[in-house]
């Protein structure tokens, strides 16, 4: 396991946050990051894409790629549960050519609130979509790197 260290000082008292459930670990955003919580559907094919890019969903008449973060990062596609969800989220771009994607998720996301007292940087090599791992209260977590995943889904985009 790898060191904790405490984050700087100019980290915001309190962010209302997100612990979006994924097959191995979980993700934690900000609550103005998430757009919508979907039910699980199978996303529309798409040819020449990576493994990690699932395909393409029409959300408010817009096409949205649909990621696995777990094979971004390098492991496999678990079965698609049920109880799985998919989640819209904001890239932070909103003029951008892709302001929302869509993300699988294993479960319901949990909103918490997050102080600095509770958050703590995990030093640990980044994965692709990956900006940092954290441990919130103990619970560990990683923190998407969203307008890298912007980048990465409009290199395999095709609208």
């Amino acid at each position: 396991m790898s060191e904790v260290e405490a984050l700087p000082v100019d980290v915001p008292q309190e962010v209302s946050s997100l612990l979006l459930p994924l097959e191995q670990g979980q993700l934690l955003v900000p609550v103005d990051s998430l757009s919508e919580v979907v039910a699980m559907q199978t996303p529309m094919a798409v040819q020449d894409v990576p493994e990690w890019y699932l395909g393409d969903l029409i959300w408010r008449e817009q096409r949205l790629p649909v990621v696995s973060f777990e094979v971004m990062r390098g492991g496999a596609l678990g079965a698609v549960a049920e109880e799985g969800r998919i989640a819209v989220l904001s890239t932070g771009n909103p003029d951008g050519e892709l302001p929302y994607f869509a993300l699988l998720l294993r479960g319901t996301p949990r909103l918490v609130r997050v102080t600095s007292e509770e958050l703590a940087l995990r030093e640990q090599p980044l994965s692709p979509g990956e900006l940092m791992h954290v441990a919130l209260s103990g619970e560990e977590a990683v923190i998407p790197d969203l307008q890298g995943l912007e980048r990465a889904c409009l290199r395999y985009r095709s609208d």
